[in-house]
């Protein structure tokens, strides 16, 4: 059943959509509102860039930071993980700068952002978290990032490439422990012996890994993706693209499109007042005359009147790819979310997004009851 339990009972919510559109506002205020309804969240950014610091108007790192009760965020640096990783397994040598990183680093590739994912998981079951929200990068790198348990899960099907892995290692590691010459080769200035690892047994354990972070981001009762997008021709075209591929080729459920920045109906049912008015000169005449006696500019209601006319060119060309958008995605519920003056920093103006999010929401469907 569609509605408001897609955002309020998923493990995993991820935002995606291209850059600008305001996916880390959106996810926010998402992770925000779960907390107010006691769902201990994350909220977690993939994205280099730092707007989930000005979003929420606190710093925010590797490291989880609490910003409100039930409410912990972070940045995802993969290859921070990856390093993190290695250390915790082999605190005896710094791996970074070993030659099995290099190894690892170049014949897996996407075994980065797999650790990563994996990272989030450990996350929701060591701290008892109820749903972690991903903020992704701009359409390319979070598809990039989406797709890693699929490439990984193909690559390690490749039964020839893992035989030749295996071997390859294998073969490093002989020539590694044979003197310091071939050290220094594989392993810097130093030289450095190939780790003693069972590389068959990482492979079953990382295929194994996929698995399961797969099964969960193809669980429609587990994680929901939402589209964010803008109401204008690239941008759509774009989210009706990206639907397409997550849909089919991810499996991964879509619960809603988010068209953000919508132009707002500014004169609320005066159109047609105003369209008599910009086509009767005596009374615009009289109007300015009126104003002038106050102080005004007489060239005040020429200039609104042309910004008057400006925001229904704007509004009438959103509402057109909207209408497009929904006439190409039928199935698929849209959010729609006004312009606002300037850009949402800072958790006071947070709030009042979350709350015309939600108010979005609740016209598609109703709301829970909160706790």
């Amino acid at each position: 059943m569609r509605g408001p339990a897609d955002l309020f009972q998923r493990e995993l919510l991820i935002f995606v959509g291209k850059g600008g559109v305001g996916k880390t506002t959106t996810s926010a205020a998402v992770a925000l509102r779960l907390a107010k309804e006691g769902r201990r969240t994350l909220l977690v950014t993939v994205d280099p860039a730092k707007r989930l610091k000005d979003a929420l108007g606190v710093d925010v790192g590797h490291r989880l930071k609490e910003v409100k009760p039930n409410l912990h965020a972070m940045m995802l640096d993969p290859e921070k993980v990856i390093d993190e990783y290695l250390r915790e397994n082999y605190p005896d040598q710094d791996m970074t700068q070993s030659p099995f990183y290099k190894y690892i680093s170049n014949y897996m590739p996407g075994i980065n952002e797999l650790l990563a994912i994996g990272k989030l998981i450990e996350f929701r079951q060591e701290k008892h978290f109820d749903t972690i929200v991903i903020d992704t990068a701009p359409t390319g790198h979070a598809l990039s990032f989406l797709t890693t348990p699929l490439k990984v899960r193909d690559l390690f099907r490749e039964n020839a490439l893992l035989r030749w892995t295996i071997r390859g290692y294998s073969f490093y590691q002989k020539f590694a422990k044979g003197g310091r010459a071939l050290g220094k080769v594989f392993g810097g200035k130093k030289g450095a012996d190939a780790p003693n690892i069972d590389i068959e047994k990482l492979f079953r354990d990382i295929t194994q890994h996929v698995g399961a972070i797969q099964e969960l981001m193809a669980d429609p009762s587990k994680t929901n993706l939402i589209v964010v997008t803008l109401p204008e021709k690239l941008p759509v075209e774009e989210s009706i693209e990206l639907h397409r591929y997550i849909s089919k080729e991810l499996k991964i459920h879509i619960g809603y499109i988010v068209v953000n920045k919508v132009q707002p109906d500014v004169l609320l049912g005066l159109t047609k007042d105003v369209d008599k008015l910009a086509k009767d000169p005596e009374s615009q005449r009289r109007a300015s005359e009126a104003l002038a006696a106050h102080d005004f500019d007489k060239s005040l209601i020429p200039a609104l009147l042309k910004s008057a006319e400006f925001n229904q060119i704007r509004r009438e060309m959103n509402l057109q790819h909207i209408e497009d958008l929904t006439k190409r995605l039928p199935s698929v519920t849209q959010i729609h979310l006004p312009l606002h003056r300037r850009d949402i920093a800072g958790l006071e103006r947070l709030e009042l997004f979350e709350a015309e999010f939600f108010k979005g929401l609740e016209r598609v469907a109703p709301l829970p009851r909160a706790r």
